[in-house]
């Protein structure tokens, strides 16, 4: 008997997921266990498997198709298989689009007991029925792939779209379907090609004031250039942007329902310290220039923080904890995560065990886990159950910040940039290189004296730092 293959779960935190590529086609032989498709989720692009053994008879997801979590994308059963009663049924239990709104607009429903699915759990947790009623989105892509829909008028939502005004990005995202342009002198609709709407940005020229020479009134891309030719053309002065909804990605929702969770349930309290950069700067100069000669490669500030802290957390065990209501978990290993910005947010990978690890291998896990987490390839045991989390914007020039912590852990250690200052030293004023780090605490685990020991403790690392290359 056919059975429906159902958009599965693939991480802790992910409430609905993206068909990427099947790897799988219609009157494929599969079985359980097989991968049968990629799908992008919050996180990262993961393999999802058959459950079931026979021949995919339907594919109800087209490749681009974004669905929750127990969504149906495909039938499985005995080749000649009459299938159709089921098909339908399946298409019937997608929730339907809702009419005339943008695809940024359909987002679904997804509880914050959902998405806020602790680090700390081995196991998944199941969407909530009201995430699941509302969470079938099918964002608008270029291909325009999503499962056809039936409506009162009889349209497919292909159909439907082709009867949508279209934008193309001018920052390199894929097209949003957006309501006619309202003219900025009247209330009349204004209706444009993509190609025009594009060059008028670049032009910075009022689609109101331009006549239309296409069908029905539509401006064209020969209107937009004749009213530059007329003198119309402002491009040099003011350029009007029109606004844009951008669609609100798993990633995006992830990150919000967990960063709001954290800042309106855990008492956040702040300890900034500066501290004398230079003979850690020193040294990680003198260690590369050995690394280049044995033809290894170089290592970073950042390492050395990581290795620093991985030290303080097993002499200040208290703020290598986390809050469990009824008791304070105080984790006997040490993973301490590093924030990685990739395409769409962020995500912070783990080096296991980091007090018992090498300067040299911290850096090389650094490396090879950020590599993997920009091409969206990191598994979920990668990115998730640490014990704390350093987050450096260094790089961008920041001075000072501060971090909201990374639930379940306790507390997170925020990194500024190093900065060469006047310093004084003996009684002289004598040029210096400076570092501000900000330690945020849950105040529930961490009092100030204690995070204000763990502070002094990373400062000595940093500032005598010779016994982060020997431990």
């Amino acid at each position: 008997m056919a059975k429906i293959a159902e958009m599965t779960q693939l991480s802790p935190t992910m409430s609905e997921g993206k068909i990427v590529r099947w790897l799988k086609q219609k009157g494929d032989a599969v079985s359980p266990g097989e991968i049968i498709a990629e799908v992008e989720t919050d996180k990262a692009v993961m393999e999802m498997e058959a459950f079931e053994t026979g021949i995919i008879l339907e594919i109800l997801a087209p490749e681009g198709t974004q669905l929750p979590v127990g969504a149906p994308v495909a039938v499985i059963g005995k080749s000649g298989e009459d299938v159709s009663a089921l098909v339908e049924t399946a298409k019937k239990s997608v929730p339907a689009k809702k009419e005339g709104l943008p695809s940024s607009d359909r987002t679904p429903n997804v509880s914050s007991e959902t998405s806020q699915t602790s680090y700390s759990q081995s196991g998944t947790s199941a969407s909530s029925p009201a995430s699941n009623a509302n969470a079938g989105k099918n964002p608008a892509t270029k291909t325009g792939n999503s499962l056809p829909q039936n409506s009162e008028n009889g349209l497919s939502s292909n159909e439907k779209r082709s009867s949508e005004f279209r934008t193309s990005s001018a920052f390199g995202l894929e097209e949003s379907e957006i309501p006619p342009l309202k003219s900025a002198r009247g209330a009349r609709s204004i209706k444009a090609s993509p190609l025009a709407k594009n060059l008028a940005i670049q032009k910075g020229v009022d689609l109101g004031e331009v006549i239309g020479s296409g069908p029905d009134g539509r401006i064209v891309k020969r209107d937009i250039l004749a009213f530059g030719e007329s003198g119309g053309d402002k491009r040099g002065s003011f350029v009007k942007r029109q606004d844009r909804k951008l669609e609100i990605t798993g990633m995006r929702k992830t990150i919000a329902s967990r960063l709001a969770h954290s800042t309106s349930t855990v008492p956040h309290f702040y300890l900034t310290m500066e501290l004398d950069a230079g003979p850690i700067s020193e040294l990680r100069n003198s260690f590369n220039k050995d690394l280049g000669l044995e033809g290894h490669e170089k290592i970073s500030v950042n390492d050395l923080i990581l290795k620093a802290c991985s030290n303080t957390l097993f002499l200040v065990p208290e703020v290598n904890s986390s809050w469990k209501e009824d008791h304070i978990l105080q984790h006997g290993r040490i993973d301490v995560g590093v924030a990685v910005s990739i395409e769409g947010g962020l995500i912070t990978p783990y080096v296991r065990d980091a007090d018992q690890k090498s300067v040299l291998a911290i850096s090389g896990e650094i490396k090879e886990l950020a590599s993997r987490a920009r091409d969206r390839k990191l598994k979920p045991g990668e990115y998730t159950d640490g014990t704390f989390t350093v987050s450096n914007l260094g790089m961008y020039g920041i001075s000072s910040f501060t971090a909201v912590i990374n639930e379940p852990e306790a507390a997170i250690l925020a990194v500024g940039a190093l900065v060469e200052k006047p310093v004084l030293k003996g009684g002289n004023i004598v040029p210096g290189k400076i570092l501000n780090v900000t330690l945020s605490c849950d105040h529930r685990v961490i009092d100030g004296a204690t995070g204000a020991r763990f502070l002094s403790i990373f400062r000595d690392f940093i500032e005598y730092p010779l016994r982060l290359l020997t431990g």
